[in-house]
């Protein structure tokens, strides 16, 4: 089983997705948390299911429903690790 390693960039990530929701709904911003952390853990059973990204050798997202437009979580493996790179909200401009 593959053990999911947060980087900080992902954690701030989290963390500025949570204060920008709590503004409005507190319950809202901690199920939208549970719900990305949640999806990023479900990745130790089976790490390659996210979607390849073309753009970036390695990497790879996958989609966590929440609200209309979800969040996008970018990750890589290396060797047995899960490497959650970045989380974005759908509609947020990324790199890629």
């Amino acid at each position: 089983m593959s053990q999911i390693v947060w980087t900080q960039a992902a954690i701030a990530d989290l963390n500025r997705h949570y204060d920008f929701i709590k503004l409005n709904e507190a319950d809202a911003a901690t199920r939208a948390v549970q719900a990305i952390v949640s999806s990023a853990e479900s990745l130790q059973q089976n790490p390659r299911r996210g979607a390849i990204v073309d753009e970036v050798a390695g990497l790879r997202k996958i989609i966590v429903p929440f609200g209309k437009y979800g969040y996008i979580i970018h990750y890589a493996i290396l060797e047995d690790d899960v490497i959650i790179l970045r989380v974005y909200h759908g509609r947020e401009n990324r790199p890629v």
